[in-house]
């Protein structure tokens, strides 16, 4: 009887154009998320905490392994977690959004990289023929990383999905800690930046005395941009503003 309806239920979803917009939703908000990392993110070796702030450090070690990949290996135990906290219906839907993210990001470093040598350098003097290297302006790389992404995570969160890593630790702290959903996110990547600076601290991708430090400011600064506008993506702007 259980599976029986369990399949009326699915054929009802399939001929429902609400879900059908909604899932559309959900693979835009994952390719702006992909965008943001494999053009302003991780080029310049920004790490915005997170999934793939960690596989993107991983990847400057195992440079032949690509960042969506080790994305991959991160959020099967997250996805499990959603599973099982969240309900079917969450986790079905964040096993969509979390496999596709890192897959969009796979492809499109084969699109805007010339080559395989150029993927695993992630040289951004490469990127689309070097019409986008921000070498030179890393603030406007880590705000404009910051907004693809926030906005990205957030139309995925309204549509009842996350694109896994942070996004669901941010949700168990809006729901065990009542903490709103935006900071729980920035606590999270906050976390994650701290306790990798002892990689950034090396200088991975810019050479020179305190490259490192500024490595980490400039994250810090992807943080806060991507938490504030996926803060506004889902809850809107504040009326008293």
């Amino acid at each position: 009887m259980n599976l029986k309806l369990s399949i009326s239920d699915a054929a009802k979803s399939l001929t429902d154009l609400r879900w059908w917009y909604s899932m559309l939703q959900i693979v835009f908000g994952c390719f702006l998320v992909a965008v943001a990392f494999v053009v302003f993110i991780n080029p310049y070796n920004l790490v915005p905490g997170g999934i793939y702030g960690l596989a993107l450090v991983l990847h400057n070690l195992f440079p032949s392994i690509q960042v969506g990949t080790f994305g991959y290996m991160f959020d099967v135990p997250l996805i499990l977690t959603a599973l099982i906290l969240f309900g079917g219906t969450f986790g079905g839907r964040t096993i969509f959004a979390s496999f596709l993210t890192p897959g969009i990001m796979n492809i499109l470093d084969y699109l805007v990289y010339p080559n395989q040598a150029a993927i695993e350098a992630l040289d951004p003097a490469l990127l689309l023929g070097g019409q986008i290297d921000l070498s030179s302006h890393l603030m406007l790389a880590a705000i404009i990383g910051g907004c693809f992404s926030g906005v990205g995570v957030g139309i995925v969160i309204r549509n009842n999905a996350a694109t896994g890593g942070t996004d669901i630790t941010g949700m168990l702290l809006h729901r065990f800690a009542k903490m709103k959903f935006a900071n729980g996110v920035l606590l999270s990547d906050a976390i994650i930046v701290l306790s990798g600076l002892l990689v950034i601290g090396f200088g991975i991708g810019i050479d020179g005395p305190g490259a490192g430090v500024m490595l980490s400011l400039y994250s810090a600064v992807c943080i806060f941009v991507n938490a504030k506008v996926l803060g506004y993506t889902i809850d809107g702007a504040s009326r008293d503003k």
